[in-house]
């Protein structure tokens, strides 16, 4: 039974892209038209009014500094909305592990900066979630992301 798991479980790694050497659907990725800092408070401001608390920001790059090492412009955050991260939990104790939200911005050597975060949709495989009410409650919490995401492109006229 255990060596069927296995397989099934490498064979979705496998699906999903969990291998290869870019980025799965499992990391959403969006390059932003702005700084480290600008990312982060537009990506913050458009979750405002949605009940998303801000947790914690982890400016690594100034960790690194303190450590006297080089490191390109990082930031680590995290947010959490309760009501939805209750009612996740309560589908799947496990789904503490994701609660609150870890995001990332940073930039490349090339001045890109990325917003990076684990897709929330990923969540209902790696933690078994079934329950119609707590689906939805990932798909709400994606589509926050994808509209929050928005917010890090400027406008083309």
């Amino acid at each position: 039974m255990v060596k069927i798991f296995t397989i099934f479980f490498i064979g979705v790694l496998f699906f999903f892209g969990g291998c290869k050497k870019t980025k799965s659907s499992f990391i959403k990725d969006q390059i932003s038209d702005f700084n480290t800092t600008s990312t982060f408070k537009r990506f913050t401001k458009a979750l405002e009014g949605k009940n998303y608390h801000l947790i914690s920001i982890i400016d690594q790059e100034k960790i690194a500094k303190d450590l006297k090492e080089y490191l390109r412009p990082t930031l680590t955050f995290e947010i959490n909305n309760p009501k939805i991260s209750t009612k996740l939990i309560s589908c799947n104790p496990s789904m503490a592990l994701e609660m609150p939200i870890r995001i990332g911005v940073y930039r490349e050597l090339n001045g890109k900066v990325h917003l990076i975060y684990t897709n929330p949709e990923y969540w209902s495989l790696k933690h078994n979630i079934k329950d119609k009410e707590c689906i939805e409650l990932i798909m709400l919490l994606a589509r926050d992301f994808d509209i929050a995401t928005d917010s890090i492109k400027r406008v083309k006229r």
